[in-house]
């Protein structure tokens, strides 16, 4: 008899032990789970990896500031936790070049520009929360912008620019006559760096025609229709290769806002011996202005600098040109390529 009370006592008991935990409903957790250790992927926290949703598929981007968009991530175990986000941009080596630092949404606006332009990118990006991180999502691509106002290599058959004449050969656009140019329209910059290659040319280019050719010329656009605008123009500016002498020297007029002697006014030099011009070589220019002043090389030597005396070269509608058409002083067979227009940092 007391063995058969002892055992209904016991089932008693373990029935009402089971009641009571079915009378518990599980409190979900407050936040989201941490490994203790990294798993296969480097992650310690346990949530999904976000989706990259813009920039994507090698999208050629027009500027800065760059701004990347994804869809957020979700904590395993809990609902509501505020995660946070850190996105990371890599270089064409796999090489991290900017990181966002923890963002409170899934979204990060990269305001500087990236040290390579027109270049292919990666960008990826994770949930973090207090310390632990969520596994990165997959990569996203991207063209970087390039930050040229002119980038025409002009050895590709074509160029972003306004032709006038000449023809394109394997080595870049070359100008048959002494109209021939290439004209670049860009916004009004006071602060900026024309670059550009030239080969197939020698001394004393000009002596036939009995003028001084030009190799580039700069100003306000509407001038360049007609000669005696573009010569008394304010703006104006060009840099030639004499005729005379022995054909080296170069001569430069660059006018910042007014003609004459003063300032604003004519800035013109002259350097007689110049640069040994010979046909089978290419010589890079590179012309440099700022609010301050400009410098003006060839092949890495400063041959023209002056300062501007506070009154910055900006014409209103600034045309670049290579060659000089309203004077009729283009270089007849010569090669011009990789012709780059950048604004100065």
């Amino acid at each position: 008899m007391n063995a058969r009370k002892l055992s209904v006592s016991g089932v008693v008991v373990v029935m009402a032990a089971a009641l009571a935990c079915s009378d518990k409903t599980a409190a979900p957790p407050t936040a989201p789970s941490v490994n203790n250790s990294a798993s296969g992927d480097g992650s310690t926290l346990k949530a999904s990896a976000p989706s990259p949703q813009s920039p994507a598929n090698d999208a050629k981007l027009g500027g800065m500031p760059i701004t990347f968009n994804a869809t957020p991530a979700t904590a395993e175990f809990a609902g509501g936790v505020p995660l946070e986000y850190r996105f990371q941009v890599m270089n064409g080596g796999g090489a991290v070049v900017a990181e966002s630092g923890l963002m409170n949404g899934t979204s990060w606006t990269l305001g500087n520009e990236l040290t390579a332009g027109n270049a292919r990118h990666t960008w990826r990006v994770r949930a973090e929360y207090q310390g632990a991180a969520g596994p990165w999502s997959s990569p996203a691509s991207f063209v970087s912008p390039d930050p040229a106002l002119i980038n025409d290599p002009l050895t590709n058959g074509r160029t972003v620019g306004r032709q006038n004449g000449g023809h394109f050969v394997a080595g870049g656009w070359q100008s048959d006559s002494l109209t021939d140019t290439i004209d670049y329209d860009i916004p009004t910059c006071a602060s900026c760096t024309v670059e550009f290659d030239i080969t197939n040319i020698g001394k004393k280019e000009g002596e036939t025609f009995a003028k001084d050719l030009k190799w580039i010329s700069m100003g306000e656009g509407g001038a360049f229709g007609d000669f005696n605008a573009f010569r008394n123009h304010p703006w104006k500016m060009h840099l030639e290769q004499r005729g005379d002498g022995d054909g080296s020297g170069m001569k430069l007029i660059w006018r910042n806002g007014d003609a004459g002697d003063g300032e604003p006014g004519d800035h013109t030099q002259k350097m007689d011996p110049g640069v040994d011009w010979r046909g089978d070589q290419v010589f890079h220019f590179v012309l440099r202005w700022t609010p301050a002043g400009f410098n003006i090389s060839v092949n890495g030597r400063v041959w023209f600098e002056d300062g501007f005396g506070g009154h910055p070269y900006a014409p209103p509608s600034h045309r670049i040109q290579l060659g000089c058409s309203p004077r009729a002083e283009s270089f007849p067979g010569i090669i011009f390529r990789n012709v780059k227009v950048t604004k100065n940092n």
